[in-house]
């Protein structure tokens, strides 16, 4: 049977980077019976800064990863705190470092905007953090409370209040500003890049470019239609 012919890999979300170098090595020889991608391709995965080694970096990146997108969320001790992250702010630049290291120069970094007035924590503090590393990509995601999630069920009790529209719109019109001013362009909803480093898996969703699906509750595209697996685990 003829292999699948890759253009973008992504692992994540969920957190792949837990998996360690050798996880993801054997996953990715795994997916490699199947399927085929060349030097050219892009191969993502998401990591927790806490996550990376120098050693897991260096079996990424020998096992074919070329690009990792790190789940930083905040450099604030306390909003990382709140958010209940793993890491340190101060692991997030020690992990650019040792990526790039190991030879993985298309880094993503993630950041959450419109936290609760009761987190204190400066938006544009955390802007300036992320622009100091220079990462070729940046995406920022709005803070949403879903329902059946510890952050639901606080804002249920009353423990915590969504910020207002205002608040959104303020801390977004920020980054745009900051990271413009900083040249990097705003290409899709949530995303920034600095030329040429668009992501290409990113912009294939809004292309409908096809796309397979690996995995619990992944979703795929055959071009026409859109699909997903089941989510539980254990059905899995």
């Amino acid at each position: 049977q003829e292999r699948l012919v890759l253009d973008t890999l992504y692992l994540g979300g969920g957190t792949p980077s837990r998996l360690g170098g050798p996880g993801v090595a054997e996953l990715l020889s795994t997916i490699g019976d199947h399927a085929h991608w060349d030097e050219g391709a892009e191969v993502t995965i998401e990591a927790n800064p806490d996550d990376v080694s120098a050693e897991s970096a260096r079996a990424w990146r020998e096992a074919g990863v070329n690009r990792v997108s790190l789940g930083a969320q905040s450099f604030d001790p306390a909003a990382l705190e709140w958010m209940r992250r793993s890491h340190s702010a101060g692991q997030i630049g020690h992990a650019v470092s040792l990526l790039r290291d190991a030879d993985i120069r298309e880094i993503s970094i993630d950041l959450i905007f419109a936290l609760p007035a009761s987190v204190p924590r400066s938006w544009e503090a955390d802007l300036a953090a992320a622009l100091v590393l220079e990462p070729d990509h940046l995406s920022v995601y709005g803070l949403t409370v879903e329902p059946h999630t510890p952050l639901g069920r606080w804002r249920e009790r009353g423990e915590i209040a969504e910020s207002p529209d205002t608040t959104y719109e303020r801390d977004f019109l920020l980054a745009h500003s900051m990271l413009g001013a900083a040249g990097y362009e705003h290409y899709e909803v949530s995303n920034y890049a600095l030329a040429g480093a668009r992501a290409r898996h990113n912009s294939g969703y809004w292309r409908h470019v096809p796309y397979a699906a690996v995995g619990p509750a992944a979703h795929r595209f055959d071009g026409a239609r859109r699909s997903w697996n089941v989510a539980p685990y254990a059905e899995w």
